[in-house]
């Protein structure tokens, strides 16, 4: 009966489809897919746009799109009310030998005109390296619904840059701030349900950072909050946002010292409620994370629970002719500037992962390379048994790469523990001591190196 059901609908579509049933025709079935009429209007809003400004500076105008950060796109479209959305779209123009050469145009999407051009923003330089969009002072239109603000990082030459902030409704006053940085992030610091905007700036001749971090409460302008960075600083690396180990909002600055060596600031709002560097050393004046560059690790949520943690490199004992093997201690930050531990890596920068290393390991353990065959990259850990005796290896884990590298890793007693693109990870037991550790402890903590977090 069921097949019977199923050749009669078969035949009732298949007449349907002989005698023109369907809505299209033989004709439409070979035309090609148009796009949909508000991509179309758009287009054309953001064409019109470059004619009238072509037509009003007797020049070229250019695409000149974003060059880093989340937002890269020619033309972006966005929710700038947070109400679910996107009714807003943007494009990113140069004309050249303007003034002020470049125009970021807003455009507003009406229920009968499609989009219309509501707003420009202008700025001088070469191009936009990033742009955000974020509510950083609260304030609402006319009708009550929320007006994202712009955050634009302008390039100026090859490595120049100035920040401004930008607001996109009625006033006069469209410019919130301009300033220069050596560094910047948005995040919601204070957790007022609005993004503040911290600035890291070097003085290179005092050698001295800090980080001012702007906060509109209601205003148009900004409460500045200054905390000072480490001192002897030669270079702001990179300016990351995370949290701190009771989820508190967080800013974690890498910098370069004047003597060579890194160094990691701690910055967020303590328990007394006040924005405060935590990591600072109050006699010294430099952070407490500072380790020598060829150790230098970047703040790294190790653990996989959503806090970052700070590397501490501690080289181990040397036995006999061994070098010492350098492990990395990991902490936590707490908001009244307490550490907590957290777990201790083994971190192979050159192959790209790290293994968590047991506690019972590290007093006894001697790590050594062999990379002289082709396509493979091994470390044998070792167990010290005395001055007089040789290390006792009883793990080593490989980088295998090549066309054969899947049939090599699961050669004899290997095992996978990952794979990429272009390697597979692959580790082999040995007998002679137990470790402590079997093939499914290894495989939870073995982590491939990612290259960055939040926004870097």
């Amino acid at each position: 009966m069921r097949g019977k059901f199923i050749t009669i609908t078969l035949a009732a579509m298949l007449s349907m489809l002989l005698t023109g049933c369907f809505s299209w025709s033989a004709e439409e079935s070979y035309k090609l897919p148009q796009p949909p009429q508000a991509y179309q209007n758009l287009t054309n809003a953001v064409n019109q746009t470059k004619r009238a400004m072509a037509a009003e500076y007797s020049t070229t105008v250019e695409d000149v799109p974003p060059s880093a950060g989340d937002n890269t796109s020619t033309v972006q479209l966005l929710d700038m009310d947070a109400d679910g959305s996107q009714e807003t779209a943007v494009s990113f123009l140069r004309v050249v030998g303007a003034e002020n050469p470049i125009r970021i145009c807003f455009y507003t999407l009406q229920a009968e005109d499609g989009y219309v051009a509501s707003s420009v923003v202008e700025g001088a330089g070469d191009g936009v390296y990033a742009v955000h969009y974020a509510d950083v002072d609260g304030r609402t239109d006319a009708a009550g619904r929320l007006c994202k603000e712009v955050v634009v990082s302008w390039q100026m030459g090859n490595e120049a840059y100035y920040l401004g902030v930008y607001s996109l409704d009625d006033s006069d006053e469209q410019s919130l701030v301009t300033t220069t940085y050596d560094g910047y992030r948005l995040l919601d610091l204070d957790e007022d349900g609005r993004m503040e905007l911290a600035v890291a700036r070097l003085d290179p001749e005092q050698k001295l950072g800090e980080v001012v971090v702007y906060d509109w409460q209601d205003e148009r302008e900004p409460v500045q909050q200054r905390i000072s960075l480490s001192a002897g600083l030669s270079a702001v690396r990179q300016v990351r946002a995370g949290v701190l180990a009771n989820m508190v909002p967080a800013l974690y600055i890498s910098s370069d010292l004047a003597d060579g060596r890194r160094v990691t600031d701690v910055l967020a709002v303590n328990k007394r409620g006040e924005l405060a560097n935590l990591s600072l050393d109050g006699e010294s004046g430099i952070s407490r994370e500072v380790c020598d560059p060829y150790r230098d690790l970047a703040p790294t949520d190790v653990n996989g629970d959503g806090v970052p943690e700070v590397a501490r490199p501690r080289q181990l004992n040397s036995y006999g002719t061994s070098v010492g093997a350098w492990l990395t201690d990991w902490v936590q930050y707490t908001r009244d500037g307490r550490v907590k531990a957290v777990c201790t890596t083994y971190h192979n920068t050159a192959d790209g992962w790290y293994l968590v290393v047991p506690q019972h390991w590290q007093s006894r353990l001697i790590l050594s390379r062999h990379d002289s065959m082709s396509g493979q990259r091994a470390v044998n850990f070792s167990l010290w048994q005395g001055e007089d005796k040789d290390p006792l290896t009883f793990l080593t884990v490989y980088k295998l790469t090549g066309s054969s590298r899947s049939l090599r890793a699961n050669t004899g007693s290997r095992f996978v523990l990952a794979e990429d693109g272009s390697a597979v990870y692959a580790a082999a037991f040995y007998s002679g001591w137990n470790c402590g550790v079997d093939q499914n402890g290894l495989l939870e903590n073995f982590r491939l190196i990612v290259s960055s977090w939040s926004g870097d």
